[in-house]
């Protein structure tokens, strides 16, 4: 269960996104915006919205805004234009758009909108031929923009990146970011590390352009936040335990409380831990509830727990009973994860028992293969966990550079979401490879 089903349904978090108000560098991209220049931004916030003039947005033409849904015509102006590409904060009278803002989300945007075909196509044509400047942009979730600036064939991409050593940008032959050097490496890149706001003022005074500030506002803050999801205590403690197994201080975890959802984070804690004795007594407090709100939940940790203490009849059970389960309620991601574990788990029983163990692993391929092929714009972890549990099998099978590719392809997922126990996990294993295979 995740921080949206659990804690923020509604997903109010992004109000600490919203601003009345912009600053020079919303200004300047304001005036751009005016003199025929297209933005393309991940940001939710309306600044650059504010700093234009009341009429600017009128007219719905210079402004798209991702609402997970493809674009109704492929026919759209190609210069003067606000894209939105993850979405948006309402502007007045106007519905709220889906937000980019969880991995589920991030999902369906993957290798470059290929699910919104009218979509890629418009930004695609876009970019061809410009000259595009990225300002701001860490290349840290590298799933649509990267995959998107690799095919635009620009005429160059001039990247500012912001380092305080300098005030004024300088160009730089070294790349220090092994995203933005990968992409270097596909499409040409003119780099520069310094300050943004200097460089952009130097600018707008060069053109005669008139810079402007919006009136300083008291923002959301996150106590205003915590305040307005958190109706009592209990809630509190959820949203509290949720950060707390994020920063992986999994002894902090608080049970004091008769809640399922709080048990369930202890069950996770514990999992972390290693106290999978302990795992398997909690799971079965909760299994004996029938109208359980964590069931598909603890069904995946039960299995999952036992597997590690060796009883793998039992966790081949838990675990098909998890994908029943998962079916039962219609929830395609849980079931991704049952296929996943029954699979590992599967898989490891087969080595041990040798018995049928090639016609058993080509079954376990094939699930694998097959939560590979289903988590496309549904899951980013689940795909992670195919490729991991892929690479898993062929190095069992003594394909060492493939399986190291598909285990580098995982981390790289993993790294991108930020799902630290099991980078570290798999980590470990790369590490063992490498010591075993190049002593």
């Amino acid at each position: 269960m995740k921080y949206k089903k659990k804690c923020d349904t509604d997903l109010l978090i992004a109000k600490l996104f919203e601003s009345n108000s912009y600053n020079l560098v919303h200004s300047f991209l304001g005036e751009m915006l005016k003199k025929g220049s297209s933005i393309i931004t991940t940001n939710f916030d309306n600044c650059i919205e504010n700093s234009c003039d009341d009429d600017f947005f009128t007219n719905t033409n210079k402004r798209i805004v991702y609402t997970g849904d493809d674009l109704n015509t492929s026919e759209n102006p190609l210069s003067g234009m606000l894209i939105k590409i993850h979405g948006s904060n309402p502007l007045v009278n106007e519905n709220n758009a889906e937000l980019v803002i969880t991995i589920k989300a991030l999902a369906k945007t993957e290798r470059a909108f290929i699910f919104f075909p009218k979509l890629k196509k418009y930004l695609l044509s876009l970019m061809k031929d410009k000259i595009i400047i990225v300002m701001g942009y860490s290349c840290s979730d590298d799933f649509d923009i990267v995959p998107l600036l690799e095919e635009a064939n620009p005429q160059d991409i001039v990247w500012l990146n912001y380092n305080n050593e300098y005030q004024f940008p300088k160009i730089k032959n070294r790349i220090d970011n092994t995203k933005i050097l990968r992409l270097s490496q596909k499409t040409h890149i003119t780099y520069f590390n310094g300050q943004l706001q200097p460089y952009l003022k130097y600018w707008a005074d060069k053109e005669k352009i008139s810079l402007k500030e919006g009136m300083p506002e008291k923002r959301v803050t996150v106590s205003d936040y915590i305040k307005r999801i958190c109706t009592n205590n209990v809630e509190r403690k959820i949203l509290c335990n949720e950060i707390l197994l994020s920063y992986e201080l999994y002894e902090e975890i608080l049970n004091d409380e008769p809640n399922e959802i709080m048990k369930m984070q202890r069950i996770k804690a514990e999992f972390r831990l290693g106290n999978y004795k302990e795992v398997i007594k909690l799971c079965r407090q909760i299994e004996n509830n029938k109208e359980s709100n964590v069931k598909g939940e603890n069904l995946y940790y039960f299995a999952s727990a036992l597997y590690y203490e060796k009883d793998y009849l039992e966790a081949l059970r838990i675990s098909q009973e998890c994908i029943t389960y998962s079916k039962q309620v219609k929830d395609n991601l849980l079931y991704l994860h049952a296929m996943i574990n029954y699979a590992s788990i599967r898989y490891v029983y087969a080595t041990i028992l040798k018995k049928g163990e090639k016609r058993e692993l080509r079954k376990v391929e094939k699930i694998y293969n097959e939560v590979l092929e289903k988590s496309v714009g549904l899951s980013l972890e689940a795909k992670a966990n195919a490729l991991w549990g892929l690479g898993d099998l062929e190095l069992y099978r003594g394909n060492v550079i493939h399986s190291k590719n598909m285990l580098y392809s995982a981390l790289e997922i993993l790294e991108n979401i930020g799902n630290r126990y099991a980078i570290d996990q798999l980590l470990k294993i790369i590490k063992n490879i490498d010591e075993f295979h190049n002593p």
